[in-house]
């Protein structure tokens, strides 16, 4: 079963067995169940959201929150970036960096409406990526732009 969830500036779906993680970074993180296989310092899938004011066109967009992310990130390697067709999100970066338990695997998806930016953000060690890459997908795709709808 699915729960909807929202934050300032997206509405999404989660499973009803993952929770959200308050977190002072970013406005929603919805977290994969802790796994007993995974240990007390093991890798929770995750899906974060943020928003921010952004004035621009799609391509900058893009290109802000992959300078962003070639920056802060630790051994980044970009994977693919997509416009996605027939879909809210107007691009989708998929990329891995190093943390601190190792690979792990992200797909940003980029929303932009009336000036307003958000970025929907999935990950999970890569090695989990077989496991959880399905479930991740789908809270991708339910993503939503809440101004986009009232607008």
């Amino acid at each position: 079963m699915l729960i909807a969830e929202s934050s300032g500036g997206v509405s999404l779906l989660r499973p009803e067995d993952w929770a959200v993680v308050p977190s002072p970074d970013v406005e929603l993180v919805i977290a994969a169940p802790p796994a007993q296989w995974l240990g007390e310092d093991g890798f929770r899938p995750n899906v974060t959201v943020t928003s921010f004011p952004f004035p621009g066109s799609a391509a900058q967009l893009s290109t802000t929150v992959l300078a962003s992310l070639l920056a802060s990130l630790t051994d980044p390697f970009l994977v693919s970036v997509e416009l996605v067709p027939d879909a809210e999100a107007e691009r989708r970066i998929e990329y891995t960096h190093l943390g601190s338990g190792g690979s792990i695997h992200c797909v940003s998806q980029l929303l932009l409406h009336e000036d307003e930016a958000c970025v929907v953000t999935s990950s999970c060690a890569s090695g989990q990526l077989s496991a959880y890459e399905g479930i991740l997908d789908l809270i991708l795709a339910s993503a939503t732009q809440k101004g986009f709808l009232n607008g």
